[in-house]
């Protein structure tokens, strides 16, 4: 019979830009609430399941690789959970949510989700009650609250006095400029992976008109920025491409348009406070604006089936055109307040759980914490650390592909620094300590590592990977 799970908490994650700030939220309040917490880089955690104390597993998707660790988890004692990072900016009317495993559904002891629509939809289509899934705000959209957007302040000015005033154009054509390969080459992906089901026709129709559709997008995005150069000679333009995409591709298609910078680097929710304006295709960062009370448009020149799946076309005012967009671009401008209606901001809030009176991210960890005391959680070491490496654990794993590109070195010092700011802002404690315990991966206690962890640690810091 596995060991009861100590109160420990892992938060793997992909992509450091989109995941690290949010998971140190989560760490806030699971410290708060005597957790430790050990986040770090997906796949050595992933490799490492057995092979150190059992705790909770907080999945960031539901893939079936991810079904397959949640697996492996459960079988070692842990309690699993998961989120699903896309869901937020999506609705999902034909309750296809052909990314996600019912393998992992299955494996999830607690499933958080946000949005009336979505999770009823998800709840629906894979049986589940509210014993596992949780309607909650993503500790993701916590961060982008007037009460926490301050963390950010200190990026905002470095990048005011870097680039001044500026418009901003994030593009995410994920699936027809990833580093990955082409549009054909992901789409085999997906179907490799197990995640489409090469049969579908339905499905696959629907991959071809997004294919459809981010080219079409990317096309009248390249004829707009020549024109809004013109339109506005004496206004600074930066195009932030999405992290999976390829940087060059963007070089080459705007060799005729030197003045737009392209730039990537740092998350995306500075960039977005720091500028005037954001216009996108149909991406995530639109909803992200809308929540940052910072406007945004969103320009989507086709009238594809594929656009009902997106959020941020129902929270941002629509443009269709060049000529639109450069219309819209000049009212927003003049009146930047004016730029939401009222019915997008209902449901915006609708959409994400918003909750004025509590944050996601600490009634994510109420109901972890409220799971953890039905089961039992095994007695504490005391002084020192809960967590442990056993024989097998890995303490450093070479990147590959892109890996390294999407989750580089983290420092102790800046990560510290970070909770700290959540800490004060939200009246928190933040006597922690930080430690490393393996490539890309921290430790959050208020205890220290035992000897016989640190003595692991040396000798595993000397072997090659």
């Amino acid at each position: 019979m596995p060991q009861k799970p100590a109160k420990i908490i892992y938060f793997p994650m992909e992509i450091t830009s989109r995941e690290l700030d949010s998971r140190l939220l989560l760490t806030s309040f699971a410290a708060s609430r005597g957790f430790e917490v050990v986040l770090g880089q997906k796949w050595l955690l992933e490799r490492n399941i057995e092979f150190m104390t059992p705790g909770v597993y907080l999945s960031k998707t539901l893939t079936r690789r991810d079904a397959k660790t949640l697996k492996r988890a459960r079988a070692a004692g842990y309690i699993t959970a998961a989120i699903d990072e896309e869901i937020p900016g999506l609705v999902v009317h034909d309750r296809k949510f052909w990314w996600v495993s019912r393998d992992a559904v299955e494996n999830a002891d607690l499933i958080f989700l946000p949005g009336t629509y979505n999770s009823s939809a998800f709840g629906a289509n894979f049986e589940l009650g509210e014993d596992r899934l949780r309607r909650v705000g993503n500790p993701r959209w916590d961060l982008l609250r007037q009460e926490l957007r301050s963390i950010f302040a200190q990026e905002v000015d470095d990048l005011l006095r870097r680039y001044g005033d500026f418009i901003l154009i994030n593009t995410n054509f994920g699936t027809t400029n990833s580093q990955k390969g082409d549009a054909r080459q992901m789409i085999q992906g997906l179907i490799d992976q197990g995640k489409v089901d090469a049969n579908d026709t339905e499905l696959l129709r629907d991959l071809d008109r997004i294919v459809a559709m981010e080219g079409a997008n990317r096309a009248t995005l390249i004829e707009l920025l020549p024109a809004m150069v013109r339109r506005f000679p004496n206004q600074r333009i930066i195009l932030r491409p999405h992290p999976s995409e390829d940087v060059e591709n963007w070089h080459k298609w705007l060799a005729h348009c030197p003045q737009v910078q392209i730039v990537r680097q740092g998350a995306a929710v500075p960039w977005i406070l720091a500028s005037r304006v954001l216009i996108h295709t149909n991406c995530t960062t639109g909803v992200e604006a809308i929540a940052l009370d910072k406007p945004a448009i969103c320009l989507l020149p086709t009238e594809s089936s594929v656009n009902r799946r997106y959020l941020a076309n129902l929270v941002n005012p629509v443009t269709t055109s060049v000529a639109d967009t450069l219309v819209e671009l000049e009212r927003v401008i003049a009146a930047p307040e004016c730029c939401y209606s009222t019915s997008m901001i209902d449901r915006f809030r609708d959409s994400m759980s918003f909750d004025p009176n509590c944050l996601g991210a600490e009634s994510m960890i109420e109901d972890i914490l409220a799971l953890g005391n039905a089961r039992g959680w095994c007695e504490s070491s005391g002084m020192v650390s809960n967590w442990r490496t056993y024989g097998g654990y890995r303490w450093r794993q070479k990147d590959k592909n892109v890996r390294g590109i999407l989750f580089p070195e983290k420092s102790l010092d800046g990560v510290a620094r970070r909770l700290e700011q959540y800490a004060s802002l939200l009246g928190l404690d933040d006597r922690l300590r930080l430690e490393a315990c393996g490539s890309k991966t921290i430790l959050v206690s208020a205890r220290p590592l035992s000897f016989g962890t640190r003595i692991r640690r040396a000798i595993g810091a000397l072997k090659r990977t």
